[in-house]
């Protein structure tokens, strides 16, 4: 079998493993069990030949389970008639026996042959072509496009560039049996391609996964790409575009694509579900009817650069699409798996906010991150791969070995090595194809892979020194802000769709320019001509644009963030809690007004004059609340004032109460000392003292003089009568106790 397929096609003949074979089998010293396995893991299908022996061979059958569970393709071909479908019974199988013409292959070391049917052979043939991932098995030049380039540069491949797709078959073949997994389990319906900016992604969808799953009909049945941009439902890359074509091209012309628009818009799941199921059984129609017992083709949905879907113009229909997505791949009421999975790219930078999308929360999703950098040796593949496509399709092209060399010693340096390398290589070949073969002197002449780019841009302008700054500043109003912006996660610039209207006419011939050399892509879309950059390697390898990013990467930022305020703003109906205020507002405004940003801000225009009335308002409220508080703080003051002087009369009225009644205390004080003088005469006398006492008269005298000028400066006090009247009572009382007093003792 190895020997007659090796036959039809010579490629084949170091790509199949068959244990004992010498070359490419299982070597002296290797460890048979871990040879078969890293032999599953790697291959792209597994055949099995199947007779009563293989079945009842256990070590066949856990080759067979292990390819199985590593979602390997598998092709079965029976050697004889089998009874029960055996464990192999899901696939679909040929018959390498029976009437009709055969074919008789010798075998090796005996006399004898084998025979093997010639239709059975023939369709075990297509199978391993239709299996084959390698670029070789995919035809070139398009049948559409004979004239086609096998170097497209910073063009995104397409399906019809398959042929010429090298350096990416490991990872194609571990792409498709996570995909085959997928669609067996039912657990997981997101398949997300990540990589870096320049990593290929798009690339690897279009010509390298989405070709070789829609010749696996049998299994999968692909929609048309969906690319968001701004309308992803609606647009004519949209989600409704893509159904209607598949549906189209199935032969099912209702509901036209208006309806499915509608549906769309409303987020109308169940009805969409049925119309995929719908396909999903005119898909199953289409194959063998032997193939009638097997599962449906599971649909397969792309969707590239999912980025789009959280960038600042990606419009109300991308929280719609997240909707819908979330709803056509949650499972049915039944718990049955819905039949489609959505394979798409998307920045590693900006996966993120898809893994954390409310919409899209409960979904089971599969990362493929494996593209990373290409190794140097695969480089070797992009480079030699495409010429010699084209030299088997009669249009020779020669890569001269030190040109081969040279440019592998340059892709072991620097950053966005493919995307350079590709331009390198685009640019030779249109250059030189006449030629009929690239060489280092040509390479030379172009500038080199680490100025190639630069190159362009110079080739472009005018040499003029004078003419060559006024196109550069046509070309600054045209990229900034219109076709870049600057990822706020990481400072990184990114590409921005614009529409042709919207860049300034002057730098419109230029762009006209740009596009013609395949830097960047001009489209239709939604009825605008739009442009876009064909690759963010310009943005960092054309060092003008760097230099023009990098001065104004806080104001691109802002103005991104000034649209996502107003996008808000809008969707919550126009709420106050939404608009801007203070610094902020200020900020906005004074961004809003700059020339270069005034017309790609003017959708936004509404949403700063809301702003800019509400924080008038506050500041005038503000201001308003500030005077009352200062008047209620005036008249609180006033308050106080009035009471402290109330106080203070209190107080000095007290103090004259305290200050009489000293007084008093003094006049009492003064009188009793009168009064104990004279009582103390009066003893004496009646005593019959001797006239000695004449001097404690004089004495007492003096005290009652000292003590009467003591309280000389209060005698300008109005004593009320009641107390003097009492005070003279008192003494009069003491004089009589003092008068009589002896005589009553004697």
């Amino acid at each position: 079998m190895k020997r007659w397929l090796a036959e039809q096609d010579p490629s084949l003949e170091g790509e199949i493993f068959l244990d004992f074979d010498p070359v490419t089998g299982i070597q002296p010293g290797e460890r048979w069990k871990e040879a078969l396995r890293r032999s599953n893991a790697r291959c792209e299908a597994v055949i099995c030949l199947l007779s009563r022996e293989w079945e009842a061979s256990a070590e066949c059958r856990t080759e067979f389970r292990t390819a199985e569970s590593l979602n390997k393709l598998i092709l079965c071909a029976r050697l004889e008639p089998l009874t029960e479908r055996g464990i192999t019974g899901e696939w679909q199988r040929c018959d390498l026996f029976g009437e009709g013409a055969s074919t008789q292959i010798p075998v090796d070391g005996m006399n004898g042959f084998v025979s093997f049917q010639n239709d059975g052979l023939q369709r075990l043939y297509r199978g391993i072509r239709k299996a084959g991932i390698g670029a070789e098995h995919f035809v070139w030049p398009p049948a559409n496009d004979p004239d086609r380039a096998p170097y497209r540069g910073w063009q995104p491949l397409e399906e019809c560039d398959a042929a010429v797709f090298f350096g990416r078959d490991g990872q194609l073949v571990r792409s498709l049996d996570e995909l085959r997994g997928m669609r067996g389990s039912g657990a997981q319906s997101l398949f997300m391609i990540l990589g870096p900016s320049g990593s290929g992604k798009s690339s690897f969808l279009r010509a390298g996964l989405l070709p070789r799953l829609r010749r696996d009909d049998r299994h999968f049945a692909v929609l048309d790409i969906v690319r968001p941009e701004r309308n992803a439902l609606t647009g004519e890359r949209g989600f409704a575009h893509s159904l209607h074509a598949l549906r189209s091209g199935l032969g099912l012309d209702r509901p036209v694509l208006a309806e499915i628009k509608n549906a769309c818009l409303a987020v109308d799941a169940e009805r969409l579900l049925s119309w995929l199921e719908e396909a999903r059984e005119a898909a199953a129609s289409r194959l063998p009817v032997e193939m009638s017992a097997t599962p449906k083709p599971t649909l397969v949905l792309p969707l590239d650069q999912a980025e789009e879907l959280f960038g600042v113009d990606a419009g109300p229909q991308a929280s719609q699409f997240l909707r819908l997505l979330g709803r056509l791949l949650r499972r049915t009421r039944n718990g049955a798996a819905p039949g489609l999975i959505v394979a798409g790219t998307i920045r590693a930078d900006r996966y993120e906010m898809m893994q954390t999308a409310p919409e899209l929360a409960d979904l089971g999703t599969r990362v493929f991150a494996e593209l990373r950098p290409m190794p140097i040796a695969q480089f070797k593949e992009v480079i030699l791969g495409p010429a010699a496509r084209s030299t088997a399709a009669g249009r020779p092209v020669r890569v001269q070995p030190e040109l081969v060399e040279r440019l592998l010693a340059e892709s072991a340096e620097g950053a966005d090595t493919l995307p350079l390398l590709s331009l390198t290589l685009a640019r030779l070949y249109a250059d030189f194809e006449g030629a009929g073969e690239l060489t280092v002197n040509g390479y030379k002449a172009i500038g080199g892979m680490s100025s190639v780019v630069q190159t362009e841009i110079d080739a472009i302008l005018a040499r003029d020194p004078i003419e060559r700054q006024v196109q550069l500043e046509h070309l600054h109003s045209a990229f900034v802000p219109w076709l870049a912006t600057i990822n706020p996660d990481n400072d990184q610039p990114m590409r921005r769709v614009a529409n042709l209207s919207d860049i300034p006419t002057q730098a419109r011939g230029l762009i006209d320019t740009f596009v013609a050399r395949r830097l960047l892509i001009k489209d239709v879309r939604g009825g605008e001509i739009v442009v876009e950059v064909a690759l963010e390697s310009l943005l960092r390898q054309w060092k003008e644009l760097a230099y023009w990013l990098a001065a104004e990467r806080e104001d691109l930022k802002e103005a991104d963030n000034l649209e996502r305020a107003a996008a808000a703003w809008e969707s919550s109906s126009r709420a106050h809690a939404w608009l801007l205020e203070g610094a902020r507002l200020t900020g906005a405004e004074s961004l809003a007004s700059k020339p270069a940003f005034r017309n790609r801000l003017k959708n936004v225009r509404t949403f700063l004059i809301a702003s800019r009335r509400r924080e008038n308002d506050r500041i005038v409220a503000t201001k308003q609340a500030e005077l009352k508080a200062a008047r209620d703080k005036q008249e609180a003051a006033e308050r106080q004032a009035a009471e402290v002087r109330k106080q203070a009369r209190a107080l000095r009225t007290l103090l004259a109460a305290v200050t009489l009644i000293a007084v008093v205390a003094i006049i009492g004080f003064v009188q009793a000392s009168i009064t104990a003088g004279d009582a103390a005469a009066g003893t004496c006398q009646a005593s019959s003292l001797p006239p000695a006492s004449e001097g404690w008269t004089v004495a007492g005298e003096g005290r009652i003089n000292g003590a009467m000028g003591g309280v000389q400066h209060v005698s300008n006090l109005q004593v009320p009568t009641e107390a003097v009247d009492d005070a003279l009572t008192k003494r009069q009382s003491v004089v009589s106790r003092a008068t009589f007093g002896p005589t009553a003792a004697g």
